[in-house]
This record gives structure tokens, sequence and C-alpha cells, in this order.
């Protein structure tokens, strides 16, 4: 097959596709719910190894689809996961045909369409050329951070030289067949500490009897937020604070968790290890008590950012050039959040992300993708992975 008969390639499968989108969105796959992921993944690797393609377990649940034989380089692994946010007991559980080609149901857009998406894509790239290397990932756990396959993307997962990002191509504006869609180049990484301050109770009419730790907490937020450097991309905020037990208590004790957000791993090191020097500095003192506050604090969670490099950037070019030629609306973008290309980027191979299913509402009741573009973006993907290898 050539790269131009690609379109006649995928038309006829248009409700194959579709067909195995609705399977997949019928199962659910809340994280928390691990037999309906573990089914939904069971069903995804029998379908795969039925069209052909090699399965494997990672850290168990996980799955890691391979092309049998292909060897030429570059590797490409394209990501994916098959948890949602959507319990089984809520009210929102099944795949619903809407008009005009869209669909709505939990999951379509994050991201059981772009995982689909993936899937074809790999089997397109076989039709173009048996022996391109490219792979996809689907964790089981994404949706609370992956932790139990974040050490296979931290320590080097298959030695990929690209890594592609399935997530929902984001609509710039109401989804319909013209919107453009963000390919994401750049994801800001998170941290969050949780940190307790403690100082000692007394009655608020005698005050000099005790040392309060809500003042000692106000100090530290204050220089907390004094960390803030939009010019740099790093943000920090305290956004949940409590202590005390009554309004006539000098309080002894308050917690509070920090948050960070940041462009460069550099950055985001740096502002944690500020946060917690911050933390543990003493700024209140009874000098009657001979007692100042202590604090202790913990790191609760750390995502890495996904940051553009110039060989990240080799991948966006590449998507950019083959949406111009197909005449596809798409345009580079910046997000918060995270994905596991976040990961991966901090693993050290180039990654972008936001190449799955043009979706609106993600993690909302509404979340619905648009059929139609949906093809057309098994179309582009394929061709991008296409170019990265001609371009070797």
């Amino acid at each position: 097959m050539q790269l131009a008969e690609l379109k006649s390639w995928i038309d006829p499968q248009r409700a194959e596709i579709e067909q195995f989108i609705r399977e997949l969105v019928e199962i659910n796959t809340y994280t928390a719910n691990t037999a309906g992921v573990d089914h939904a993944m069971d069903v995804f690797s029998t379908f795969a190894t039925q069209k052909g393609l090699s399965v494997e377990r990672v850290n168990e649940r996980h799955r890691l689809l391979k092309l049998p034989g292909a060897t030429r380089r570059p590797r490409i692994l394209l990501i994916a996961h098959m948890d949602t946010v959507f319990p089984p007991d809520g009210d929102f559980l099944h795949y619903e045909p809407l008009p005009d080609g869209f669909v709505r149901g939990p999951g379509t857009g994050d991201i059981k369409g772009g995982l689909v998406m993936g899937l074809y894509a790999m089997l397109a790239t076989r039709e173009l050329h048996a022996d391109l290397d490219v792979q996809l990932i689907v964790s089981a756990d994404e949706e609370t951070g992956s932790p139990t396959i974040r050490d296979w993307y931290t320590q080097g997962h298959v030695g990929a030289d690209y890594a592609i990002g399935l997530e929902p191509g984001f609509p710039q504006g109401e989804l319909s067949a013209t919107v453009p869609l963000g390919v994401v180049y750049e994801r800001r990484g998170y941290g969050a500490i949780h940190f307790t301050v403690t100082g000692k109770s007394a009655h608020s009419g005698t005050p000099h009897l005790g040392l309060s730790a809500i003042e000692a907490m106000a100090q530290r937020i204050i220089r907390i937020h004094g960390l803030n450097a939009p010019e740099r991309g790093i943000s920090t905020n305290v956004g949940i604070m409590s202590g005390g037990i009554s309004p006539n208590t000098v309080a002894g004790s308050a917690e509070a968790v920090a948050s960070f957000r940041f462009e460069r791993l550099e950055d985001g090191l740096a502002t944690q290890q500020a946060i917690e020097a911050i933390i543990c500095e003493s700024y209140v003192t009874n000098p009657d008590l001979k007692l100042s506050d202590s604090a202790t604090c913990k790191l609760e969670s750390f995502l890495p950012p996904m940051e553009r490099t110039p060989e990240s950037q080799k991948i966006i070019e590449a998507v950019l050039a083959e949406a111009q030629r197909l005449g596809h609306p798409v345009v580079p973008i910046a997000r918060g959040g995270g994905s596991d290309a976040n990961f991966t980027s901090a693993a050290g191979t180039p990654s972008i992300c936001g190449m799955g299913a043009p979706t609106h509402g993600i993690h909302t009741t509404e979340e619905m993708i648009y059929l139609p573009m949906l093809f057309e973006r098994i179309e582009l993907l394929t061709a991008t992975l296409y170019r990265l290898y001609q371009a070797q």
C-alpha cells in the first residue's frame, strides 16, 4: 500500500472501528474497578492478536502491543490507557450515538477512541511497510498517575526513539468538522507536598501561654506563594489548609497541602526543594516558653513535565506537515495536566501528546467524540509515523 491509499484502506473499516470503540466503552473501566479494567485489557488483547499483533504483559496488568518481526528504527512508542474516571455505580455508563457523527459515552475520548486509533495506525503502518517498529503501550491506571507502570516508563521502557501520546485531540473551539485540534508539544509537571505545623495550644484569652500553629502556617503560605514565577512557567499554591479546634483556642497544630507546577524538570526539583526549605524553617517564637514552631512534610506526588526539545519538535513538525498535506486542521499547543508521555519525556525519549480522538467534555457526562474526524486522525497518525521513518 502507498501513503496516498491510506484513506481508501481506512474507509471500509469504519464500521468495525466504531463497533470496537463501542465494545470497549460498554465495559466499565473505572480505575478502581480492576476486574473491569482487566476484562477490557483481555478483550483488547484478543482483538489485537486476531489482527496479527503480538501482545506482552508489562508489570502484570498492562499490555504492550508490537508488530511481529518489525525492527526498522526509529522505534516509536504509542501511549494509551484503558482506565477511565467514571465509576460503575454512576449514571454515565453507555455508548450513545448522537446526530451528525457524534458519539457520547464514558471514555470515548479519554481514551478508548485514541486507543483504537493507535491499534489501527499500527495495522496501517504494517500495510505501508512490514518492518516499521511501532509499539503501543496500554496502561491500567493512568488516571491515578500510573503508579504500577511508572517505573517501566522512567527506567527506559522499550528503548523507544520517539513517543506519541494518544490523549484526546483538544478542539480549539466548539467540536466540529472544521475546528482545529491541538497537538501537545509541552505539558507542565506537577507536585504536591503535605505538611503539618506544630505549635502549642492554649486558651485564646491567655495567648502568651501558647504558640499559634495557624500564625506559623500563614508565614509559610506567604513565602510559598512568593515562589510564583509565571515568566518561567512556575506556579505555587496552598489550596487547602486546616487547623485549630475552636475560635477560642490558640491552635496547637495546622496542616496544609502545597502544590506546584513547572515547565522544566530542573525547575520542578528546585521548587520542591525551596518549598520544603520554607516548611522546615521556624517563624514564630514564644520567648517566655522558649518555644518555636516546627513542621514536618511529605511529598505526595511528583509528575515530571513533558518538555519541548529540539527532538520532540521533529515529531511536531512531522504532524503539522502531514496535517497540511491532508488538509486536516491541527495547531501546536501547550497544556497543563499530565499524561504518561510526561514519564517518557522525563526518561529522555522525545515525546508529544494529544494525537488521539477529537473530544468534547473530557471527564464529564458530556464526554463525546466526532467519529468522521477520528477516522481522519487515524490517517494523520499513520502518515506521521511513516514520515518519521522516512526522515531517518
